[in-house]
């Protein structure tokens, strides 16, 4: 899997799921947003090729939780964790996930996203 195309991005505010949706669209890309780990676990099936979530996303399940989810349902599947608050231990995070403090830049995500896929394929 090295195509990136659609990608989920999740982010519990508004204005950073919007922009970075718009970032990416931008750029070529499908992105889905999802305000919470809830709503993106039910869309994890629908044909990604990449996750990016925050950490912190409210009440419910963490951008974590769904990150470890999002790879035993989907081994491979490039996935970057982002937080502006949290910086995960790489035992927190799923195998091959990348971890980017916020704030962030489109172009770091892309290239983690990337790198991993790449890494998968080879």
């Amino acid at each position: 899997m090295t195509e990136l195309s659609r990608i989920l991005v999740v982010e519990d505010q508004p204005l950073l799921l919007l922009d970075l949706i718009d970032q990416l669209a931008e750029l070529g890309f499908e992105a889905l947003p999802a305000g919470s780990a809830r709503t993106a676990a039910r869309l994890l099936d629908t044909g990604i090729d990449a996750l990016v979530t925050d950490i912190e996303l409210g009440s419910g399940p963490d951008g974590l939780a769904l990150a470890r989810l999002a790879a035993r349902a989907h081994p491979g599947l490039p996935i970057v964790v982002v937080s502006g608050g949290i910086c995960p231990s790489p035992a927190e995070l799923p195998p091959g996930a990348m971890f980017i403090a916020k704030p962030y830049s489109v172009d770091a995500i892309l290239a983690a996203l990337r790198r991993q896929a790449l890494c998968r394929a080879a």
